[in-house]
């Protein structure tokens, strides 16, 4: 992962550059939330955190981590009142928290952990680290937010991945052909760890070559699950059903689970339905992206895909799909067979 002053990362969201301009400063807060769907980035924002805060040689000593569905309100007040030994600075981590997580019960006494947060020392660092998702309404989320600093850790837009991977292999004296470019942000998901890891087996399969070309990237890279699902959509809405059947054991071949790719499917029709009705309606890109909770990249292609069905088709296939589901689950549809009949049935209607 690059450092946070690369030009690709100069490019990234604002929010995910303030808690890596703070340890550039030197201008570390007493307390921060991390959440979002970009793990690794978070991630790499708490190893930067750490490596700036703790001496090497003294992290068992002063960088604690709690699970948070373990931790009760004293563990973490004791740990952030615990003196840093031999440092300035102690690291206090609470892991997914259930009183700032979506659907979960508190475990905590609340207001006392609210009421401790202004007073946390100035000795201790304390980061909530969320991996599933919060619930914004929480006290306490608002808390943490009127103390310290809230980091949302989003999924990249797809220029912003081609920047990333631009100034990555820039490092590395490599470059990668436009037009593969192009292609290999939309075949490569989101998920920069898993962008990351495609670069490095590029850059070794091109040896001493300086550019990855599109041949390069179909030999080494694995297209994302969901942009394969995508096409096998495509695919239905066009009609072929060959081609459909074959995107299917593509996937299956490549060990993807049959009720999880059901459900790709099944999201992949339900955007499309709510999309195309709210586009009916009058709504923009950005208002529907908005209304709907979605990243404006998948409004974009959900549009996109669904000018080849009708509102009515479409909740013809979401029917469809929850009754093949549901026989799967209940036992009276063997799943491969399930899934290929769901297939062959959403192309001829």
């Amino acid at each position: 992962m690059g450092r946070p002053n690369d030009e690709g990362w100069n490019r990234l969201k604002a929010g995910y550059m303030e808690i890596f301009e703070d340890i550039k400063k030197g201008e570390i807060d007493r307390l921060y939330l991390f959440y979002g769907e970009e793990g690794y980035v978070k991630e790499q924002a708490l190893l930067q955190l750490s490596q700036a805060l703790i001496a090497p040689g003294f992290k068992n000593l002063n960088y604690q981590v709690l699970d948070g569905e373990a931790a009760s309100t004293d563990d973490i007040i004791n740990a952030c009142e615990t003196l840093p030994f031999m440092s300035d600075r102690r690291l206090v981590v609470v892991r997914d928290l259930p009183a700032l997580l979506q659907g979960w019960r508190s475990n905590i006494d609340e207001d006392r952990l609210k009421n401790y947060l202004p007073r946390i020392p100035f000795s201790t660092c304390l980061v909530f680290h969320c991996t599933e998702e919060v619930n914004k309404r929480k006290a306490l989320f608002t808390a943490i937010g009127k103390v310290g600093k809230v980091i949302e850790f989003e999924l990249l837009k797809p220029a912003e991945i081609a920047a990333w991977v631009r100034s990555t292999l820039k490092r590395h004296g490599k470059q990668m052909e436009q037009s593969a470019l192009k292609y290999y942000v939309n075949i490569a998901g989101n998920k920069l760890e898993d962008i990351y890891n495609d670069l490095q087996k590029l850059m070794v399969y091109i040896g001493d070559r300086d550019v990855i070309t599109r041949a390069d990237i179909d030999e080494v890279v694995t297209p994302a699950v969901e942009y394969t699902v995508f096409q096998l959509v495509e695919a239905i809405g066009m009609k072929k059903t060959d081609q459909a059947l074959v995107l299917l054991h593509q996937l299956l071949g490549e060990g993807q689970n049959i009720l999880a790719l059901l459900a790709l499917i099944a999201r992949q029709v339900r955007i499309m339905f709510q999309c195309k009705g709210l586009a009916q309606k009058g709504l923009s890109e950005r208002e529907i992206a908005q209304k709907l909770g979605l990243h404006p990249y998948a409004v974009k292609k959900g549009l996109q895909q669904s000018r080849y069905f009708s509102v009515e088709q479409l909740k013809m296939a979401l029917a469809e799909c929850l009754k093949v589901d549901y026989g799967i689950k209940s036992g009276k549809i063997q799943q491969r067979l399930g899934i290929e009949m769901l297939i062959i049935e959403m192309c001829q209607k």
